[in-house]
């Protein structure tokens, strides 16, 4: 493809100037360098692709598949990684990850074998998946509130969502599964709204605990 031998050098040297400095006055400075690679026909093997991804500290794929799905921001949870430590346990995330990648499978053998053929244990974790997918992934920009959030919040978000994922539901059928979590979708959705640690915060949580609750005892 006629790219010099000294691609990989170049690209290298241009990313080490990011990072975080001393001055000599004791204050401390940084600088993020935040590249933006399109390679034709969305090919990630193609030598400036690859030799990028070798020294940035964090990749976020942008999904053509999920931008068509309105699905914002566009970025592919499972093709998307990062170096860098994060404020979220380690295995509160790799549980999460498992989760979303067990749901894309699940959805893939779904096309082939429709909703009917597949059974009610995958049917759930499909929809735990998409759960994740719509009420954290997703983001509403022209929200105030919703389009950025503190880490306390993700933190504290966060933690509610592990033990709704990680729970061991019992549903009378699909149609059950997927009221229960259409219910709890919207709910989540309306919390994305409320001001942290605000009153609606709070009354909010307490609504999306008391259909957990209700669900878990009528199960029980």
């Amino acid at each position: 493809e006629a790219f010099p031998a000294y691609l990989e050098s170049r690209i290298a040297e241009f990313y080490e100037r990011a990072g975080l400095v001393e001055l000599p006055d004791g204050n401390i400075g940084s600088l993020t360098i935040g590249g933006t690679v399109s390679p034709a026909g969305g090919n990630f093997e193609e030598p400036v692709t690859q030799a990028t991804l070798k020294v940035v500290g964090a990749f976020l794929g942008l999904s053509r598949d999920r931008a068509n799905a309105r699905r914002y921001p566009s970025i592919h949870p499972l093709e998307s990684w990062s170096r860098y430590d994060s404020h979220i346990a380690d295995h509160l995330i790799d549980d999460s990850r498992e989760i979303l990648r067990k749901s894309n499978d699940i959805n893939q053998m779904m096309m082939v074998v429709g909703e009917e053929g597949t059974s009610l244990e995958d049917f759930e974790t499909y929809l735990k998946g998409e759960f994740l997918d719509s009420v954290y992934l997703q983001q509403n920009a022209f929200d105030d509130v919703d389009a950025a959030s503190s880490k306390e919040r993700q933190t504290h978000v966060f933690n509610k969502l592990h033990q709704i994922l990680t729970e061991e539901f019992s549903f009378d059928g699909k149609e059950d599964c997927r009221t229960f979590f259409n219910r709890l979708r919207q709910l989540f959705i309306d919390w994305n709204y409320k001001k942290f640690d605000s009153d609606e915060f709070g009354k909010q949580e307490k609504a999306i605990e008391k259909l957990l609750a209700s669900h878990l005892e009528e199960n029980a």
